[in-house]
């Protein structure tokens, strides 16, 4: 079946190259039906016994809509689609909770198809809850002395239908994780003298419907220790996952499998093992010897991608109840572990006292949130689209959260393949919390017809010498030709052109006929009797600048444009429709003919324009109007007396109280005694004139003369005003820079203030010695 992809491996990188740019893929390269149904989706095949045209044989490998155009009655264009085998529906909270169950789907390389697969959240669904605690005596006992109880409370409100169980991690019971101390070996933890010696996992306790059976193991619980700080609890995660019949899990799709881990401590992961000398890597398997971890000291700590995987293989949903201090590592680590695993972080506080209420949060959030996801599809190419509640449609993701309890939920999956390859797989399966759907996969790589038991030997189209195959002719040695009709001898004979070339150089010769080559165009065509004709060689319109005007216009024929009935011309540039050059109802307006859709205006006459309405040298109608719609309205005008009646008796005049816009072009005008007058005018299909005046003119008032001259003063005195205020604000603000320039020169100034010694004033001051004394 994959045979014919590897044939045409070559020729699909070279189309890669020849087809760059080009709108639509060059399908007649491929030279047989698998080739070419392998060559693009677009490629499709005519098994036509007889598929000519113009006696030369048309592209069996074309697209399809060519086939079809060429009449061809047997198209093989297989696509991709799609089989239902079980689609029993969604029946709320019984069995079925996925649909369909079993499809089946036919892929061709470069086309997809489309599945839709519905899911319904049940109400009361059964949960399967695993405790798997951290029992380090970094742990308080009194913690979770009553979490029995309390957590049945916190799950019987979501689902009446659960049950729980109970496991306990500490490290690697060897150095450096733990003391080797013989004494803290005994008692690793030195505040409690019973406490139990280190150990990788216990599974206290499977998973049971009492609910005392779990408060009593929780009370029975004894506190262990280690010296390091990371704890072993991935490694037990991993084999609380993988032993499914040991911890006592129900079946994927008849309950939710969920594990709470609760640490207050980081987590070892691969490669920490060779500390201890542990080296060979964790097989993710179970190792459980009773209720004890046999292969703590045999393998090392497993990866989180190995987490990740066994979590996703078995369906079981973690929960990290974690201290706030280690938060930050564990959010990392559900973000690692995916939407898929539905991995839940939440943090507990010092005294993990509320730890029911954030398994609860956890749980709620997981039981709301629908992801699905596909195993075993590579080489497949499959898009996601979620159809979640409320009509919220989300293209590329797999998951809607925020759903209702008894909600269904939708997912649109488009699958495609590349191309063929023997690493295909036969088969997949999309997964869901409730249930998976099984995909079985058929390919399209090879073409029906070729299959031998519908071969036709010694076919009588082939001249009994060959077998018909998807429509062509396949000789026998030493038979040639398209029908099988003469031998290879034979077959290069009787094919010279007039300048005495084979097939005009443009064709092979086979018995004695031209089979003509491609052309590099693919919508090009060689033809004729020996190959002297193509319909590329025609002139192209000069607008569209196309072969003939296009195929819509015409078609080119050995160098000739045969155009269709409407076109006409050497390259068929020229429309024969006459809506182009009518107007109103009017050819060109009586004054042109129309040529090739545009009117071409009488040059005697000095009307121009597309429609031959145009006159640029002819007075305007408005201004040929005015005196007859003066004189027979108002008696105004140049035309008074018998010249108005003479000359104005044909016009057809309408008195309106007001023109509106549907009477045509308006006009208007000022008259003798300063009052404006205007009318409206509009062509008739006949071409003459029909006039609408408007009955009184308007004339302005005296008072609103007045308002309009004394508005025109107050604007003049307004500026005026502002002109002056505007000098004179500038002449201040320039006085004053001229004072504080004055002002600043002045304290500058180092002159200072005497006397002149050669000045003598011209009073002389006399003192009495005896003014004042007392005698």
């Amino acid at each position: 079946m994959l045979k014919g992809a590897r044939v045409v491996f070559s020729q699909l990188l070279l189309c890669g190259f020849l087809c760059e740019g080009s709108k639509d893929p060059d399908c007649r390269q491929y030279k047989t039906c698998t080739e070419c149904i392998l060559g693009s989706p677009e490629c499709s095949w005519c098994e036509d016994r007889d598929y000519h045209y113009l006696d030369q044989p048309r592209r069996r490998c074309d697209l399809h809509s060519n086939h079809q155009q060429n009449k061809c009655r047997k198209i093989s264009n297989p696509g991709s689609g799609s089989t239902v085998h079980s689609n029993n529906e969604p029946d709320g909270d019984r069995d079925v909770k996925v649909s369909p169950q079993n499809v089946t789907l036919r892929l061709r390389p470069g086309i997809s198809t489309a599945i839709t697969i519905n899911v319904h959240t049940p109400r009361n669904f059964p949960v399967d809850l695993y405790y798997l605690t951290d029992v380090s005596r970094s742990i308080k006992k009194e913690s979770i002395k009553s979490l029995g109880h309390l957590l049945a409370d916190e799950i019987s409100n979501l689902t009446s239908r659960f049950r729980l169980g109970l496991g306990a991690f500490v490290d690697k019971p060897t150095a450096p994780y733990m003391d080797t101390d013989p004494v803290m070996v005994a008692a690793p933890d030195p505040n409690n003298g019973n406490s139990t010696p280190t150990f990788g996992y216990h599974n206290v306790l499977p998973l049971n419907k009492n609910t005392s059976y779990f408060q009593d193991a929780i009370e029975k619980l004894m506190a262990s220790g280690n010296v390091d700080n990371p704890e072993g609890g991935l490694e037990a995660l991993v084999q609380v996952a993988a032993c499914e019949k040991e911890i006592g899990w129900q079946s994927k799709e008849d309950a939710r499998r969920v594990v709470v881990l609760t640490t207050d401590a980081a987590y070892h992961s691969a490669g920490d093992g060779l500390l201890g000398g542990v080296v060979i890597p964790n097989d993710g398997l179970c190792h459980l010897d009773g209720e004890e971890y046999s292969a703590s000291l045999l393998m090392d700590y497993p990866s989180p991608g190995l987490v990740r995987d066994v979590l996703l293989e078995s369906q079981v949903v973690p929960i990290f109840a974690v201290a706030s201090k280690e938060k930050q590592v564990y959010e990392q680590l559900a973000n690692f572990l995916g939407n898929e695993t539905y991995a839940e972080t939440g943090e507990l506080l010092e005294d993990s006292s509320n730890i029911v209420r954030v398994i609860g949060e956890a749980y709620k959030k997981i039981a709301r949130t629908v992801t699905i996801r596909d195993t075993n599809s590579a080489r497949l190419t499959l898009r996601y689209t979620a159809v979640c509640p409320k009509g919220e449609i989300y293209e590329d993701t797999r998951t809607c959260t925020g759903v209702e309890l008894g909600d269904t939920v939708s997912f649109k999956i488009s699958v495609s393949m590349a191309n063929c390859t023997d690493d295909l797989p036969s088969n997949f399966s999309i997964k869901t919390p409730y249930g998976q759907v099984f995909l079985k996969l058929s390919y399209v790589c090879s073409c029906d017809c070729e299959a031998e038991e519908i071969l036709e030997p010694n076919s009588t189209i082939c001249s009994h010498r060959g077998s018909l195959k998807c429509g062509m002719c396949s000789c026998e040695d030493g038979w040639a030709g398209e029908y099988c009709s003469c031998t290879e001898e034979e077959e290069r004979k009787n094919c010279q052109s007039n300048n005495g070339d084979v097939c005009s150089g443009q064709g092979s010769c086979s018995c004695g006929k031209c089979y003509c080559e491609d052309t590099k165009d693919p919508k090009g065509l060689i033809y004729g009797e020996t190959c002297e004709c193509n319909n590329l060689n025609c002139p192209k319109d000069p607008e569209n600048e196309e072969i003939c005007g296009g195929s819509e216009r015409g078609d080119c024929d050995c160098g000739q444009c045969k155009c269709k009935e409407n076109w006409s011309g050497p390259s068929c540039s020229c429309s024969k429709d006459l809506d182009g050059c009518t107007k109103n109802g009017v050819l060109c307006g009586g004054r042109g003919t129309c040529k090739c859709g545009t009117c071409v205006c009488n040059a005697s006459l000095p009307y121009r324009g597309p429609f031959c309405d145009e006159c640029l040298s002819c007075i305007g109608n408005c201004e040929a109007n005015r005196p007859c719609v003066q004189c027979r309205m108002f008696g105004t005008g140049e035309l008074v007396g018998e010249d108005c009646k003479t000359k104005c008796k044909d016009f057809r005049i309408t008195a309106v109280d007001e023109l509106t816009s549907d009477m045509g072009k308006k006009c208007r005008f000022r008259d003798e005694d300063d009052c404006y007058f205007g009318f409206a005018y509009t062509v008739r299909a006949d071409g003459q004139l029909e006039i609408y005046t408007q009955r009184n003119k308007d004339c302005p008032s005296e008072m609103k003369a007045l308002l309009v001259i004394l508005g025109v003063i107050g604007a003049v005195l307004a500026v005026a005003l502002a002109l002056l205020l505007i000098w004179r604000v500038l002449a201040t603000v320039q006085d004053r820079r001229a004072f504080a320039k004055f002002e600043k020169e002045q304290q500058k100034a180092k002159c200072v203030m005497a006397e002149n010694p050669i000045f003598k004033p011209t009073t002389t001051t006399f003192m009495n010695p005896m003014y004042g004394v007392k005698t």
